[in-house]
């Protein structure tokens, strides 16, 4: 049994806890492997260690056992062979294992104390159905801008870095939205996507994209609310049409150079109502893509 000074005792009853999870009394091989990975020691010597600390091979290692392992990771952290008889025979001070990343390879703030788990639905265009993924996600406590149906957060994505990682989580302010009419706006969102590339394919001098979309479930919250989300764009937002009548008075007239030639593209200098009026036209009067910014 290795004997701890008082001062030690709960720097270790931390430790072990870190490494297995609170109120845990065994440090299950999955997890060890995980933690002991961290003392940047090569894996030859933690399978050393591991051999000598898990008595009868049972998989797992005790408290006490798991004290054992952590004195010999810290012999061999120093230069020492990391052997029962190395720690019998040490006079002097024992070294604390050290357990953590290099210093300095990571400068982003990765907090991860307020992540949640999500349920993410995702609709696809080519076979016309919806697939669904779990995901880790931090949505802001306070919205930083509000419509008069949704309030929006600022959200990260666990799972990504840097600006891939922003997304903005767009929650209802009335608690009985129809979960339906989530699932109908991505899918219209997605599916306007397919139109733009549709568009843009005519090598028009301005592109029109829009954002992709997803519906995610908050599924670690009472009575897993739904929200829609997308990617976080910074800047100023400016309308160029909406879903009833209107329409930006500068942008009204589209100019268009028609090509002698068919086989040459068509040219459009003001995309956003020339995209409208595009979808119209070339879906047969079947639909209009519209509420443009």
């Amino acid at each position: 049994m290795v004997r701890l000074l008082p001062e030690e005792v709960e720097h270790f009853r931390k430790m072990f806890e870190l490494a297995a999870g609170s109120g845990q009394t065994t440090l299950q091989g999955r997890l060890a492997v995980s933690f002991f990975a961290r003392s940047g020691l090569p894996q030859q010597t933690l399978k050393i260690v591991w051999a000598t600390c898990d008595r009868g091979q049972k998989g797992f290692l005790t408290r006490s056992e798991f004290v054992l392992a952590a004195r010999l990771v810290a012999l061999a952290q120093v230069g020492l062979r990391p052997t029962l008889e190395q720690l019998l025979t040490y006079k002097q001070k024992f070294p604390i294992p050290k357990f953590e990343l290099p210093d300095n390879i990571y400068t982003d703030d990765f907090d991860v104390s307020e992540s949640e788990r999500a349920i993410k639905h995702e609709y696809d265009t080519t076979t016309q159905k919806w697939r669904r993924t779990l995901v880790n996600v931090v949505i802001d406590r306070y919205a930083f801008a509000e419509g008069a149906m949704r309030a929006a957060y600022h959200m990260r994505d666990l799972s990504a870095s840097g600006e891939k990682s922003q997304f903005v989580a767009k929650i209802a302010k009335v608690i009985g939205t129809p979960v339906a009419q989530y699932f109908d706006d991505v899918r219209m969102q997605t599916e306007a996507q397919k139109w733009a590339h549709e568009f843009n394919g005519k090598n028009v001098p301005k592109r029109v994209e829009f954002i992709a979309a997803y519906v995610m479930e908050l599924i670690d919250r009472p009575s897993r609310p739904i929200c829609g989300v997308e990617l976080f764009v910074p800047g100023q937002y400016v309308k160029y049409n909406n879903n009833w009548d209107w329409s930006d008075d500068r942008r009204n007239t589209p100019q268009v150079t028609r090509p002698s030639d068919e086989s040459m593209s068509l040219r459009v200098t003001c995309p956003d109502q020339a995209f409208s009026h595009f979808t119209w036209e070339a879906s047969n009067h079947q639909l209009l893509i519209c509420d443009i910014q």
